[in-house]
């Protein structure tokens, strides 16, 4: 736009209407931010093509298992997601392992899936919304499984540990997860342990590595024992005839426990190791 322009437009427009199209035009010429100018690669990632040691080290998972999993967690083929973006149930779920294998950037992944972040970070959450929702009750707690196992579970952590705490089946803890500064409520997620802001979960691990509770989230503020008391674990085990030696082969005087190593108070199906530093002979083998 030359000034002969602008002398013509001067005159036919208001002050407003001419600073307004002063800025698109400024806005039209500028340049590109470095997102914007990001080349998303012309193509789509053919998973099934890999070779089985490549895919388990992108995805920890070989092609034919892959494909089970998607058969087993009931992910839609196509998965579309209220964005709109479509995508194979395959690659879903080869976006969403491939995002907990490493922690990666969206922008990094680009490159290997041929898509753009925003569209990945779409179907990411998509596959795990959609797990969440679809097994929500074996991520609280896969009662099933432990009642099956809990007399195997039992005899793995004795076989390593001091006979007095035999009867343990499982650890139990809490993890805190940093999160950014809340602008309005902060104090409600402030962790003063870890002197972070940040969400709590509750987890149970079996011997076999296997999470079989999850619980959360919670305000980084609260304690483990909020945390325990909110999830209602407590009452299930209680309620629950397994871990009362009712139906497991172990002798009834041995109570079914999980582990944790810092609640303050113990429980029927809990305990802890003794805190003091110093400790009598019983209490040293205890914590050993």
């Amino acid at each position: 736009m030359d000034e002969e322009d602008t002398l013509v437009l001067s005159q036919t427009v208001e002050g407003d209407e001419i600073a307004m199209l002063l800025m698109i035009e400024l806005v039209a010429n500028a340049p590109l931010s470095y997102r914007d100018r990001v080349l998303v690669p012309d193509f789509r990632l053919d998973i099934l093509s890999m070779p089985d040691g490549e895919a388990k080290d992108q995805f920890r998972f070989i092609t034919s298992d892959l494909q089970r999993l998607v058969r087993y967690l009931r992910i839609p083929d196509p998965v579309i997601t209220k964005e709109g973006v479509r995508a194979t149930a395959l690659e879903a779920l080869a976006v969403c392992l491939r995002r907990m294998a490493f922690p990666q950037r969206w922008i990094d992944m680009a490159g290997m899936f041929g898509r753009a972040p925003s569209t990945l970070c779409h179907i990411f959450y998509f596959v795990v919304e959609h797990l969440d929702k679809t097994f929500a009750e074996l991520l609280y707690f896969d009662a099933v499984r432990i009642a099956k196992n809990l007399d195997r579970y039992c005899q793995a952590i004795a076989a390593k540990t001091p006979a007095y705490i035999e009867g343990v089946w499982g650890f139990i803890d809490g993890t805190v997860r940093p999160i950014c500064r809340p602008g309005i409520g902060q104090q409600a997620v402030y962790n003063g342990h870890k002197r972070v802001h940040a969400f709590k979960f509750q987890t149970v691990v079996a011997p076999d590595g296997m999470i079989c509770h999850v619980y959360g989230p919670v305000d980084g503020r609260r304690h483990d024992i909020y945390m325990l008391r909110e999830s209602g674990l407590m009452s299930l085990l209680e309620g629950n005839d397994a871990f009362h030696n009712s139906t497991s082969t172990a002798p009834t005087n041995i109570r079914r426990i999980l582990w944790h190593d810092t609640l303050e108070k113990a429980a029927a199906s809990k305990r802890q190791p003794n805190p003091k530093l110093s400790c009598a002979a019983k209490q040293s083998k205890k914590n050993s």
